[in-house]
């Protein structure tokens, strides 16, 4: 189904919501970013403030997603005052309802800059301390999801098959590794982070889970990372998330 005939389908349901919205949500239109899902602002009569219209990404199972981990973990951010807290979850998770934040979104200049790095810091400090009821992510498990995928979808050639073959070995050594596990984000770029001024705000967790936070760091500065094998990690990571991204847009696959 077309995004439009999604958003306009999941507006025209606003009765079923069990919130105290007393008419039709008014859409303000689309909030820019996101490569994952789709934002919208909108006006729901009984709520003082607009809201954001979040409608999920209907294949987000191929990117690796886990939308049950991905609430438990957003609740527990929430508490803890790093995030906004859904007002809504679709039960068929199709789309969430959370609050608007006036913030401005962070660049890349944020993450240069030592006093704003400082404050992210310390904000990814608190999360790390957080104990969700999610599981440890297997990172060899993780990508093997993609490398599978992508196989079958015939989108892989014997180089880039030689080149994930001398890898395997080594991510599947680091995922047995004694490292300590802990909250991590995985997906900690500039369009993640809300700036009201006196605080921040980290959105759009689908993709944390208990993992390695040097990832997070590597995303924020490669120079801050202390294990060498987050690097190549990584860089696996983003590639073959990339080429799934492409697979998904460019192919009839079904969705969720």
């Amino acid at each position: 189904m077309p995004e439009q005939n999604v958003l306009q389908a999941i507006l025209a349901g606003w009765r079923e919501w069990p919130l105290p919205i007393n008419a039709p949500p008014k859409l303000l239109g689309p909030i820019p970013g996101g490569r994952t899902n789709r934002n919208f602002k909108v006006i729901a009569p009984g709520f003082e403030q607009p809201l954001v219209l979040r409608i999920n990404n209907q294949r987000g199972r191929y990117l690796g997603i886990d939308r049950k981990e991905e609430a438990q973990i957003a609740h527990t951010v929430a508490q803890a005052g790093i995030a906004p807290e859904p007002i809504f979850r679709d039960p068929s998770q199709r789309f969430a309802l959370l609050p608007f934040i006036e913030a401005r979104t962070w660049n890349g200049a944020d993450f240069a800059n030592p006093i704003q790095r400082k404050r992210l810091l310390q904000a990814l400090k608190k999360v790390q301390a957080l104990n969700p009821a999610t599981t440890r992510r297997s990172y060899l498990a993780y990508l093997n999801h993609y490398w599978t995928f992508l196989n079958q979808a015939q989108m892989v050639d014997a180089e880039l098959t030689d080149q994930w073959l001398d890898f395997l070995p080594k991510l599947q050594a680091f995922d047995q590794a004694g490292w300590y596990p802990k909250l991590t984000h995985h997906d900690m770029i500039p369009e993640n982070v809300l700036d009201t001024g006196s605080r921040l705000y980290l959105i759009d967790w689908e993709y944390a889970a208990i993992g390695h936070p040097d990832i997070d760091l590597w995303s924020i500065s490669p120079s801050l990372v202390t294990e060498p094998f987050i690097h190549e990690l990584a860089s696996w990571t983003n590639d073959l998330w990339e080429r799934v991204q492409i697979t998904l847009r460019h192919h009839r696959i079904p969705t969720e």
